[in-house]
């Protein structure tokens, strides 16, 4: 009886020092456990019509802004650390005229630029009625503290654009990986 309670012992002992050496199921040393998350997802609150050449997208509702990077009176993303980030934009293109829009369907090209410099970009385009579309851009980056990020208009778009939850948001989203 002695050694089995000697052996529970053992295991919970085992247990607890592990689980106090990892953090959400990875090992993570005293240093890297200092560094505050980096995160954050962003998109229009409405429907809205095409921006204007080198306009930028001024995402207006914040879901997630850890590490407060993002400023939604500019659109802009600041890096509040160094490190490998990842970053994922998306539009949505109607294909209805929408009050306020040119009265053609959605078209637009959506840039992500890192400090002013172009490193990606995505393409909607509706050619008729009811013939929506769709596109999402990834890149992974690395990013050094205050490097700035934005999505902007590429060349004057056309139409107007979907947010809403029955036709997709269009948004911006990025997360430091280390």
């Amino acid at each position: 009886m002695k050694t089995i309670a000697l052996v529970c012992v053992a295991i919970c002992l085992t247990f607890s020092l592990a689980s106090s050496l990892c953090y959400h199921g990875s090992y993570r040393t005293s240093e890297e456990s200092s560094v505050v998350p980096v995160a954050f997802y962003v998109y229009y609150s409405s429907t809205f019509k095409a921006l204007q050449q080198n306009q930028p997208f001024i995402f207006d509702s914040v879901g997630t802004n850890y590490g407060n990077g993002y400023d939604k009176n500019t659109g802009v993303f600041t890096a509040p650390s160094a490190g490998l980030y990842a970053f994922s934009w998306t539009i949505h293109a109607a294909g209805t005229h929408q009050a306020g829009s040119s009265g053609q369907y959605g078209e637009m090209v959506a840039v992500l630029k890192q400090n002013g410099i172009a490193k990606g970009s995505i393409y909607a385009d509706t050619e008729k009625e009811y013939d929506d579309d769709s596109a999402t851009g990834f890149v992974i980056l690395a990013v050094s503290t205050r490097d700035t990020f934005q999505i902007v208009s590429q060349t004057e778009g056309q139409g107007a654009f979907y947010s809403t939850m029955s036709n997709g948001k269009t948004s911006f989203s990025g997360f430091r990986i280390a």
